[in-house]
């Protein structure tokens, strides 16, 4: 207005500068449409900065300038130490999406011998027990053949630990029966039963991250085989991960949980969920520039279940409150910033 009387669009030029916390400046240049100057950009996400306006008229310059925050407070670093307040750089992650199951620890079938002597007879000598660790070609136990009232070896036929089976002096052991099962646990089974409400991502080759029901042991593998038929039981599908074990951590018969991959990718932003609050229904996080605090709307892609993605809202090397976020939240809140376009 000029005297109280609006100015012709075409009179005047308009440019406009935020200054936003933390960020390069931005300038908006407007120009005429109609009875008014539009700005050739919109303004995003957060609606908090400080305003420097420049108009031009007949040859003379105007400029003026005001500050417009919202979703700010400012706490002082000895204050937010106090309070747990943790901050963390903005930063790249692989995020890992991931289903939970248990198992169990079986010995794998393609490394157990059943041990059968080659005649029936009477036990001799029994040199093993359960529990004790065997060489291939190790003689297990003697026995005189009925066939022939002479004395043979029992040996076997791999490298292990016996699992199963104990012989007896005086014992008569019949003919085709097994006196030791020997297993080879430097490589053993997990055994898992996948609900069947979730089976549809379930393939040969996929990735499992498995752990020992308290998190003390932990290794990764795939899936080597997966059931063509359900557990009525439980509906549930049985799926089979070859678990290498060459310092026997995974003991037979042990309880293990597992984490079936579903996708995995590199991140350019991830946070911590623990960051994450929603104020005016927005999800935001917030940035932290010396003692100020502001809330940054952002947008959210995939989650490990402790991290999640960032789209948009922050850029990498931001400082974020990434735990305690809630105590931020309370003190904007309680300060009564306000949202007005």
């Amino acid at each position: 207005y000029n005297k109280g009387s609006p100015l012709s669009a075409e009179s005047y030029a308009v440019t406009v500068e935020l200054s936003r916390l933390g960020r390069e400046k931005e300038e908006f240049v407007f120009k005429p449409l109609g009875a008014f100057q539009v700005s050739d950009k919109e303004v995003s996400e957060p609606h908090s900065f400080d305003v420097q306006i420049k108009a031009q008229l007949d040859g003379k310059t105007f400029s003026w300038s005001y500050s417009s925050y919202e979703g700010r407070t400012e706490i002082l670093e000895e204050v937010a130490k106090v309070s747990g307040i943790k901050i963390e750089k903005a930063e790249g992650r692989r995020i890992v999406s991931s289903i939970p199951i248990r198992g169990k620890v079986t010995p794998s079938e393609h490394k157990i011998a059943h041990v059968v002597p080659r005649f029936s007879g009477v036990v001799r000598e029994g040199r093993k027990h359960i529990g004790d660790t065997v060489q291939k070609g190790e003689i297990l136990a003697i026995i005189e053949s009925n066939q022939s009232l002479q004395p043979f070896e029992v040996r076997s036929q791999i490298s292990g630990t016996v699992v199963n089976g104990h012989v007896i002096v005086g014992e008569y052991v019949p003919e085709n029966q097994w006196i030791y099962i020997v297993a080879d646990l430097s490589e053993v089974w997990g055994d898992f039963f996948m609900p069947l409400r979730e089976n549809s991502s379930l393939v040969v080759n996929q990735k499992i991250e498995i752990s020992t029901v308290n998190g003390d042991i932990t290794t990764e593998g795939v899936v080597s085989y997966v059931a063509p038929y359900a557990d009525e039981r439980s509906q549930s599908q049985l799926l089979r991960v070859v678990i290498p074990n060459p310092q026997s951590k995974f003991l037979p018969g042990m309880f293990i949980v597992g984490n079936l991959v579903t996708s995995e990718r590199s991140t350019k932003i991830a946070v911590k969920k623990t960051a994450i609050q929603n104020i005016r229904g927005h999800k935001v996080v917030f940035r932290q520039v010396g003692n100020i605090f502001e809330a940054a709307p952002i947008e959210l892609g995939v989650s490990d279940g402790d991290w999640i993605e960032v789209l948009s809202g922050l850029l990498p090397g931001d400082s974020y409150v990434s735990e305690n976020s809630y105590l931020i939240k309370a003190d904007i809140l309680k300060s009564g910033a306000s949202h007005d376009h």
